[in-house]
């Protein structure tokens, strides 16, 4: 997935790389990447609960080194089907004051992308599903 340059990859575990390949990107240090869950019975994305953030910290920059954000969402516990369908969304922001919290940053755009699908099929493991076809 990618926009403004910024690719989302699904790694063995549970989470994502999130990378800039064009301008490093500033993500909030705390829920800079937020998670929803797929609702098998109404056919959308609800997002996940989110842990609470504490005391303000500065923004990540994101590089095309990359930056790891694992899945910190609390789920419920596992559906018959054996996994959850989650969805990770991405907040940054472009040309952002360094070493700042992102909302002390000054960024001069804000946006979002989606990443790709991950199955989480028990703690710790994520893989790629493949989007459905419409």
């Amino acid at each position: 997935a990618g926009a403004a340059g910024i690719e989302i990859d699904v790694v063995q575990g549970n989470g994502v790389v999130v990378k800039a390949s064009d301008d490093a990107v500033h993500i909030p240090a705390c829920r800079g990447v937020t998670w929803s869950l797929f609702n098998a019975e109404t056919g959308d994305f609800r997002p996940a609960h989110a842990p609470g953030c504490g005391a303000l910290e500065s923004a990540i920059r994101v590089d095309a080194e990359g930056q790891f954000f694992p899945v910190d969402a609390q789920l419920p516990p596992l559906p018959d089907v054996g996994f959850h369908i989650l969805r990770p969304t991405v907040v940054y922001g472009l040309k952002c004051k360094e070493k700042a919290p992102f909302p002390m940053s000054s960024c001069a755009f804000i946006g979002t992308v989606d990443g790709p699908q991950i199955a989480v099929r028990h703690r710790g493991a994520a893989v790629p599903v493949a989007p459905a076809k419409r």
